[in-house]
């Protein structure tokens, strides 16, 4: 091989060289182009399916309150405890710990009307699980009605005794006899878990 040729040969090796350069440059591109769609395209669908899941979770607590509203024939309105369906529970308990988030919200409204979060309550009861523990305890507070206390009260047993355990005995002095009577019976339960 003669200067020349290798010359030439050396030419067209920087020249594929430096061709192959821009290929992986494009490539790199491309590709971080790719992932950063892929990426918020995830976080779209992420809040999409919160949205939706917050849409359900108020659609089944507006038709369970709403049940509980009734005109008498002197058309008076009439507020009567409806329980919630079998379907209303099972769609609840399909969302499982998504649907925390969303029924955690009826807890902390400042107008409470005592059937909205006593519903909020049995539902996360029917949840279950560690994740519903801040939201029943949030229920547990002063300024819910007692039903919906000793509702929450009971949740919290159901997930965590341990975790009751200071509600229960704080409840044993509450100003409310229903809590203290329910406190009571979880009492004897503690108690009889240590026989």
């Amino acid at each position: 091989m003669d200067g020349g040729q290798a010359s030439a040969i050396n030419a067209r090796l920087e020249k594929l060289d430096n061709e192959n350069r821009g290929m992986k440059k494009i490539g790199i591109v491309a590709i971080v182009f790719a992932s950063v769609l892929f990426i918020s395209g995830q976080a779209t669908t992420n809040k999409v399916v919160e949205a939706n899941e917050f849409q359900v979770v108020d659609q089944i607590m507006a038709t369970a309150f709403e049940r509980c509203h009734s005109v008498t024939a002197d058309g008076v309105n009439a507020i009567t405890f409806v329980p919630p369906t079998n379907e209303e529970v099972a769609e609840v308990k399909a969302l499982g710990p998504k649907a925390v988030a969303p029924l955690a919200r009826y807890l902390d409204l400042k107008q409470k009307n005592g059937f909205t979060q006593f519903f909020a309550v049995k539902f996360l009861m029917v949840i279950g699980g560690s994740s519903t523990l801040g939201p029943l305890k949030r229920a547990f507070a002063q300024d819910q009605w007692e039903v919906t206390r000793a509702a929450a009260l009971d949740g919290i047993f159901g997930v965590s005794p341990a975790e009751a355990k200071p509600f229960v005995e704080a409840a044993l002095g509450d100003r409310s006899q229903l809590i203290r009577q329910y406190a009571q019976h979880l009492r004897s339960l503690y108690q009889g878990q240590i026989k």
